[in-house]
C-alpha cells in the first residue's frame, strides 16, 4: 500500500511560518515602535561556591573577580499598563464565567428533580419525600471481664530439668522416623 499525503489545510502554521507572519507587520513601523522594552544592563560578581550567588558589590571573601556585565529587558511604562488591563479583563472574564457557570447548573438541579448524584443530592424517584428516619437500637451493653485462671502449684517434679531425647538411631536423617530410615 501506497501511503498518500494530504494537502494541508491553509491556517494550520507551525511556529515559523507565525513568526512570519506575525513579524510582516512590524516592518512597516518605526524602530521606536517596533521595540517597546528598553534594554539596560547591570554588573554582577559571582560570589560563593561555583559563583552560584549573584551581587550588586564585591564578594564578602575578598575574592579578586571581575565584575560581569549582563543585559536585561527593562518593561516601559505602556507594557505595564496593557498588562495589568490585560490581568483585569481576564479576570472579568473569569468571573462572569463563574456566574454563568453557577446559573447554568443551578438551572440543571431545577429541571430535573428526582435524580440522584454521586454526592447525594435529590432524592431517588421511588423514595417518598417525607419519611422519618428509623430509630437506631440501642447498642448491647458491654460484658463483664472474664475471672483470671487460677494458677497451678508447682511440684518438686516439675522443677527438675528433662533430659533431652536419644536420637533413635545414627545413620537417620534429621525429621524423619526411626523406621523410615532402614
Amino acid at each position: 500500500m501506497h501511503h498518500r499525503t494530504l494537502p494541508r489545510p491553509v491556517l494550520v502554521l507551525n511556529g515559523a511560518a507565525w513568526a512570519a507572519v506575525l513579524a510582516v507587520p512590524l516592518l512597516g513601523l518605526p524602530p521606536a515602535a517596533q521595540a517597546q522594552t528598553e534594554t539596560r544592563s547591570a554588573q554582577v560578581y559571582r560570589c560563593g561556591p561555583q559563583g552560584r550567588d549573584l551581587r550588586d558589590s564585591p564578594c564578602p571573601e575578598g575574592s579578586a573577580q571581575a565584575p560581569k556585565t549582563i543585559a536585561f529587558d527593562q518593561p516601559s511604562d505602556a507594557d505595564r499598563r496593557a498588562a495589568q488591563a490585560l490581568a483585569r479583563d481576564d479576570a472579568h472574564r473569569a468571573r462572569e464565567m463563574e456566574a454563568r457557570r453557577l446559573k447554568d447548573e443551578s438551572e440543571a438541579l431545577r429541571r430535573a428533580p428526582g435524580s440522584v448524584a454521586i454526592h447525594g443530592r435529590g432524592l431517588p424517584a421511588s423514595a417518598p419525600a417525607q419519611t422519618q428516619p428509623a430509630q437506631a437500637a440501642h447498642p448491647k451493653p458491654p460484658k463483664a471481664p472474664k475471672a483470671p485462671k487460677p494458677l497451678k502449684p508447682l511440684t518438686p517434679a516439675d522443677t527438675k530439668a528433662k533430659a533431652p531425647p536419644a536420637p533413635a538411631s545414627i545413620g537417620a536423617k534429621p525429621g524423619r522416623a526411626a523406621s523410615a530410615a532402614s
